[in-house]
C-alpha cells in the first residue's frame, strides 16, 4: 500500500472514530427540528354552531345586570364544562360610560392546561344595552339582540371548543368569552369599549398567562359579511394576520377574507395585545371606505336578530379557524 492510500485510510478511521465517538457522548452539537405528523382538521358542524348562536338568542338581551345574562352565563359555563375543559369565571364590577355600575364575567376555558404552548380563541358574550344606531329614533333606548354582534362569534367558539375537545391536538387552546364589552360610548373615547378584556388584561386568568397569539371574532356571520385587515390587529400581530389570510384564501374564502386594510376597532384584541398576546380581530368591515359607518346597516340596531345571520359565513370562519389551530399544532402555519 502506498503512503498516499495509507494515510487516507488513516484518516477515514479517524473521522469515523470521532463521529462515534460525539454520537455516544449524549451531547448533540445542533438540537434536531420537532418532526410532527401533520393533523387531521376537523369538520366544523355548522348546523352545531347555528343551535348554539339561536340558544344565546333564546336567552333574550345579554345586557350586564339582566336575568337573561346570568341565565346565559350559566349555560355557558355548563356548556364547555360538558366538554371536559378547564372553567374559570373571573368576576368584576365595571362602570359604564354613563357612570352606571354592571356586573361582569370572564368566562376562560382551557383545553390541555399543562401544555406549554398554547393558543387563545375569544369573543364578547354581551349585547348592547341601547340601539342607538337604529333609523328609528324611539327603539334606540331598546336593547339590542346582538345576533350578530356576540351570539356569532360565541357560535362559533363553542363549536371549536366541541371539536378540539374530540379530535387531539398536540397543544393548548384557551377559550376566553369577554363581558362588558359592547356598552361603550359611540363618541366618546377607545377605552369606554371592551371593558372585560380591559380587566382580564391588568388581571390575568390564568395568572401570568402567555399564549403564541390569538384570535378574536366579533360580527362574523352576517349576511354581507367580509373580512379586511384590521388596524391594530396589523399594528401588534401582521405575521399572525398574513398567515391567517393566506391559509383561509388557499382553503377557497378569498370572498370573505379580502386583503383590503381597516382603521383600528376598539375591540377586545386591542386589551390582549397590550397584555403581550399578539392577536388579530377577524370582524366584518364589508364597507371600509364609508365615513358614517364601517359596519353592516344592522350594526347596533334592533335588525342584528336571527334574519341576518348567513351559516356559510359563519361555518367558514370556524372552519378556518379550527385550520389554524391544527396547522399551528403541526408546525405547518408558520407561526
Amino acid at each position: 500500500m502506498n503512503k498516499f492510500k495509507y494515510f487516507l485510510l488513516l484518516g477515514l478511521v479517524l473521522q469515523v472514530v470521532l463521529i462515534s465517538c460525539n454520537s455516544d457522548s449524549g451531547q448533540d452539537t445542533q438540537a434536531e427540528p420537532v418532526n410532527r405528523p401533520r393533523a387531521t382538521v376537523p369538520t366544523f358542524n355548522v348546523d352545531s354552531s347555528y343551535s348554539y348562536l339561536e340558544k344565546q338568542l333564546d336567552f333574550g338581551f345579554r345586557v350586564p345586570g339582566t336575568e337573561s345574562h346570568q341565565a346565559t352565563k350559566d349555560w355557558l359555563v355548563e356548556k364547555l364544562e360538558s366538554y371536559g375543559l378547564k372553567v374559570m369565571v373571573q368576576n368584576f364590577t365595571a362602570t359604564i360610560y354613563t357612570g352606571e355600575k354592571m356586573p361582569g364575567y370572564n368566562i376562560i376555558a382551557q383545553h390541555n392546561p399543562e401544555m406549554d404552548r398554547r393558543v387563545a380563541i375569544a369573543a364578547h358574550w354581551d349585547t348592547r344595552f341601547i340601539a342607538d344606531k337604529d333609523p328609528v329614533e324611539e327603539n334606540q333606548d331598546d336593547p339590542i339582540m346582538g345576533a350578530d354582534d356576540g351570539a356569532s362569534g360565541v357560535a362559533a367558539i363553542l363549536e371549536i371548543a366541541r371539536q378540539v375537545t374530540q379530535n387531539p391536538i398536540d397543544m393548548g387552546v384557551d377559550f376566553i368569552l369577554f363581558d362588558v364589552e359592547d356598552q361603550g360610548n359611540m363618541n366618546g373615547e377607545t377605552d369606554t369599549w371592551a371593558l372585560g378584556s380591559q380587566y382580564w388584561a391588568k388581571n390575568l386568568v390564568p395568572k401570568n398567562y402567555d399564549a403564541d397569539f390569538g384570535i378574536l371574532l366579533d360580527m362574523i356571520a352576517a349576511k354581507g359579511a367580509r373580512f379586511g385587515k384590521e388596524g391594530y390587529s396589523m399594528n401588534y400581530a401582521p405575521e399572525v394576520m398574513n398567515k391567517v389570510w393566506k391559509l383561509a384564501q388557499n382553503m377557497g374564502y378569498s370572498d370573505l377574507f379580502q386583503d383590503y386594510r381597516t382603521g383600528g376597532i376598539a375591540d377586545d384584541h386591542l386589551y390582549m395585545n397590550q397584555a403581550g398576546i399578539p392577536t388579530i380581530d377577524i370582524i366584518s368591515i364589508p364597507r371600509p371606505d364609508n365615513r358614517e359607518s364601517s359596519f353592516g346597516t344592522y350594526h347596533h340596531t334592533l335588525d342584528d336578530d336571527i334574519d341576518i345571520i348567513e351559516p356559510r359565513n359563519l361555518k367558514v370562519v370556524g372552519q378556518v379557524v379550527l385550520a389554524v389551530l391544527y396547522r399551528h399544532s403541526d408546525g405547518t402555519l408558520g407561526l
